[in-house]
């Protein structure tokens, strides 16, 4: 039986095993793929000089001791997870069947693409799913926010205070929150309600995209950023049964990242925290070491 088992193998993931194995816990890290948010490099045309903090070197750390370490992973996909007593019982896609005393679940969220063309192309040139992250790289600069939610408000109401022009492009009206109402009084933001994505323009960089609006119209918007801040669903499905998750799926945690059920964390984009992948580092960090008290309790 393991000392922890980790599900996902985005930020929080690779960091929360990473950290179990240097405090000498029987760890195990279960994941399709490194993946998760875990690339978020920006190259723009004048952007020498000019650098974000991700996480990245960090990451790639944690990484490198996991893929060093074979025998603390496997690729599989994780099929079922649930309870046995003071224990859980962890299922893969290829028929193992593995036992812990803790898990850390940090499976992330599925994100709403644009699916439109431009998209995959300007990825990290110019497009962006990390307002906190890259925000700063467009001071002066006219920009795009894609959603109509929460984080597309405040990515847009935080972008307005260092870009020239925001466009905050919502395909549906706005969900009610204290901002929503005072994008009127920013000169800076343009809300285009209805409004839909059709194209990501430009030649190395982003240099503006194409809006389709619910009266046949089309506009152009010369933007040198585009934010996709669009719905995003938690990979909470494994667990919902038997852990608290809030009406959206996210799971619900202390500040210990400590779930609703005894032994069992939770950390990243699969709880309600922000996506800089600085957070979700801290967040597997402090997930690992709970569950490093929780298995002492056990132990004494």
């Amino acid at each position: 039986m393991y000392d922890l088992i980790v599900i996902g193998g985005g930020p929080a993931g690779i960091t929360a095993a990473a950290i179990a194995l240097n405090q000498r816990m029987e760890t195990l890290i279960i994941a399709a793929q490194w993946g998760g948010q875990t690339t978020y490099a920006m190259q723009l045309e004048d952007m020498e000089g000019r650098e974000v903090v991700t996480g990245e070197p960090v990451l790639d750390a944690f990484r490198r001791q996991l893929d060093y370490l074979g025998f603390v992973r496997r690729f599989e996909t994780v099929t079922e997870v649930h309870p046995e007593g003071d224990a859980f019982c962890v299922c893969t896609s290829d028929g193992d069947r593995f036992e812990t005393q803790a898990l850390v679940i940090a499976t992330g969220a599925k994100p709403q693409r644009l699916d439109a063309p431009g998209e995959v192309r300007f990825s990290g040139r110019g497009l962006s799913y990390s307002a906190t992250t890259h925000a700063s790289l467009f001071l002066g600069k006219d920009v795009a926010v894609v959603g109509n939610g929460r984080r597309a408000q405040w990515a847009a109401a935080s972008l307005a205070r260092k870009s020239h022009k925001v466009y905050l492009v919502a395909p549906e009206p706005l969900v009610p929150t204290p901002l929503a109402g005072k994008f009127a009084t920013m000169q800076n933001v343009e809300v285009l309600a209805g409004g839909q994505v059709t194209e990501v323009c430009g030649d190395r960089f982003v240099e503006g995209v194409t809006v389709a609006m619910p009266d046949g119209a089309t506009r152009d918007l010369p933007v040198k950023g585009v934010f996709v801040k669009l719905r995003r669903t938690p990979n909470s499905d494994l667990v919902r049964e038997w852990i608290d998750c809030d009406a959206q799926g996210h799971i619900l945690v202390d500040i210990h990242c400590a779930t609703s059920w005894r032994g069992a964390f939770a950390a990243g984009d699969v709880t309600f925290v922000s996506e800089q992948a600085m957070v979700h580092i801290g967040e597997g960090a402090k997930a690992a070491i709970s569950a490093q008290h929780h298995l002492l309790m056990l132990k004494n």
